[in-house]
């Protein structure tokens, strides 16, 4: 028999997403002739919301832009973007169409700073200058005049002189530590300053008092998310990411700081901060107030009002765990087993019906009516009235890092992007960095009543599933 699965295209809004970017290198910040500002990063041009100057749109590879960006600066006269690739090359970027050209260069090589006035762009490559008349886009013998605007050539020691207001010129990290500001951009009322290693600051340009404080996710390799005290953490190798939803606000709690004064450690953390810094865990759940965290065929269980560790060991691979009451489900390379938290040794799932014995479970999902089991081709469904088998969708992203879902909705992350389906229609819905992900690397979901949360190698975002499904 033949699954025929209804495809559905989704079309990307920025009024859909949030998103929390990394931002590892802030090349330099330009502006249109209005008020929007453009941030540029290494990989990515990003679009600021006009009133709370926070990310609102992001472009990158999947608009045609290179892997590796050099500087960009907005052409007031032609409404588009110069970018520069490291290598040197060049590309026209128009942010209403979202698309890069690439503009053909006779050579091309490393550049130290990009420049532009009325009539060319100039390339800055250290023993040569090379120019390009902007509206033909071929080379020209022009030269730099004083008209002409640089960008890469400001040097930060600068800013003492140039800007006191912004006096002590320092940002103050969790360790204490005085990191100096790296370059500041006005435009209209606003400053922006950007801080190595941690994001960027907005002051207001005529009162010079700071509006916006933006760090970016720290955290590497974030394995799983869950949701706790108002806060949405993103749980990292290093760390956790912990995201204020609704200040909009990201801290960061690196491991090795836990029980110590530098860090103000989560409420679910407090009592077995000593584990997180001693052990690289590789899931982390917290359900029905206690935390499990998963490290290959072993399981710390950990009650997190009454401050009690349990710790449960098999001889099978753990890949998730779902918790009811005093009964845990635990997903293994061995089939399903079940235990009773704090007692007892886990022991399979009899029930030769669920097709769960002897083989992969990668994930569990729990919803209000059902728990869904997923094996990497097939996604078996228990319900109080027995067993329900689906196939998988069309496409699946391979391998799956991420599984999250709920009641008829099941979502499978990994290298490809992420893929929404409902098993029960066959509805099937494909998000890539073309359709707003900040890359294709998906390492962590999380459905959180009508929102998506997705972690990338690129950051954290979210999405509103009420946009997304027809």
């Amino acid at each position: 028999m033949s699954i025929l699965f209804v495809l559905i295209a989704y079309i990307y809004n920025p009024s859909d997403w949030q998103h929390y970017p990394r931002l590892d290198e802030i090349r330099n910040f330009t502006a249109d002739a209005f008020n929007t500002v453009y941030m540029i990063t290494n990989d990515a041009i990003i679009e600021l919301d006009d009133d709370s100057s926070t990310p609102e749109r992001i472009f990158g590879s999947a608009e045609g832009l290179p892997l590796e960006i050099a500087f960009a600066v907005y052409d007031t006269d032609l409404a588009r973007v110069w970018v520069v690739s490291a290598k040197g090359e060049l590309y026209a970027f128009t942010t209403a169409v979202g698309l890069a050209r690439k503009v053909f260069l006779t050579t091309t090589s490393s550049i130290r700073r990009l420049g532009i006035n009325a009539g060319y762009i100039f390339l800055d490559h250290g023993s040569s200058v090379q120019s390009i008349n902007k509206r033909s886009e071929q080379p020209a013998d022009a030269l730099p005049d004083s008209t002409t605007v640089w960008v890469g050539s400001y040097n930060p020691a600068n800013i003492r002189k140039d800007y006191p207001l912004l006096a002590p010129w320092v940002f103050l990290d969790e360790r204490m530590h005085q990191i100096p500001y790296s370059m500041v951009f006005t435009h209209r009322n606003k400053a922006y300053v950007s801080v190595r290693g941690y994001g960027y600051l907005v002051f207001d340009g005529l009162a010079w008092r700071e509006t916006l404080r933006y760090q970016s996710p720290r955290a590497s390799e974030v394995h799983s998310i869950f949701a706790a005290d108002s806060s949405l953490y993103a749980f990292g190798k290093d760390g956790v990411d912990q995201l204020v939803v609704k200040q909009k606000k990201m801290l960061y709690h690196p491991f090795e700081w836990w029980g110590t004064t530098r860090n103000e450690t989560p409420s679910w953390g407090v009592g077995i901060m000593d584990k997180l810094r001693r052990t690289s865990y590789e899931k982390a759940r917290l359900i029905e107030g206690n935390l499990f965290l998963l490290e290959r065929r072993e399981a710390d269980v950990f009650n997190v009002d009454k401050k009690v560790l349990s710790e449960i060991r098999t001889q099978s691979w753990i890949y998730d765990v779902d918790f009811n009451k005093d009964s845990l489900f635990v997903a293994t390379d061995d089939g399903v087993f079940l235990t009773v938290i704090p007692t007892g040794e886990p022991k399979p799932l009899h029930d030769e019906r669920s097709k769960l014995v002897r083989r992969d479970v990668l994930a569990i999902v729990r919803g209000d009516h059902a728990r869904y089991f997923w094996t990497g081709r097939l996604l078996v469904k228990q319900t109080g009235e027995g067993w329900e088998y689906f196939t998988s969708p069309g496409f699946i992203p391979v391998p799956q890092n991420a599984v999250a879902g709920r009641d008829s909705l099941i979502v499978l992350g990994g290298n490809g992007g992420l893929v929404i389906y409902n098993p029960e229609t066959y509805l099937q819905i494909s998000l890539t960095t073309r359709e707003g992900l900040l890359s294709d690397n998906v390492t962590a979901l999380l459905v959180d009543g009508n929102y998506l949360w997705i972690a990338t190698d690129a950051g954290l975002q979210r999405v509103d599933l009420n946009a997304v499904l027809p």
